[in-house]
């Protein structure tokens, strides 16, 4: 029976204000979309003009957080459903991994899944990690991809 071993919460996806929360099973990592920089499009307001946009960007951000809080409380189900409840969530089974790394740079650090091309399409496969979350991404890794994980 598959098992929840650990997450990680709000890495980074394509972009910096795109996040992911990581749940990584006893067969599979699965991302969840929590974050979206189109969950509140853009709309130009006549107060803009008068106020600025600063104050209207700090309205979007705050609802942008609103829908995060109720993804995360949505969190509910089977592992199944998380992975389909969004277009941009997906999964990774564990036997199409063929290696992961984590490598810590100057100004980012990076989570890297290196798949097979049948399961790559359409998935992502690098995640941008906060400096703090490395050493909780080196130990899941090594929970879980003990022999695919490379040392760095």
């Amino acid at each position: 029976m598959e098992t929840v071993v650990g997450s990680l919460v709000g890495v980074s996806g394509h972009t910096e204000d795109t996040k992911y929360d990581l749940i990584f099973t006893t067969q599979r990592v699965i991302s969840v979309l929590i974050k979206h920089p189109l969950d509140v499009p853009y709309q130009p307001r006549i107060a803009e003009i008068f106020i600025g946009g600063k104050l209207a960007h700090l309205d979007e951000e705050r609802q942008r957080e609103k829908i995060a809080q109720e993804r995360r409380l949505a969190l509910s189900g089977t592992l199944d459903e998380l992975a389909a409840a969004h277009p941009l969530n997906s999964e990774i089974p564990y036997d199409a991994i063929n290696s992961v790394e984590v490598t810590r740079g100057f100004f980012r650090s990076q989570l890297k899944f290196n798949v097979t091309e049948s399961a790559a399409a359409g998935k992502r496969t690098r995640f941008t990690l906060r400096r703090q979350q490395v050493p909780e991404a080196r130990r899941l890794l090594a929970r879980v991809l003990p022999s695919k994980l490379k040392k760095s």
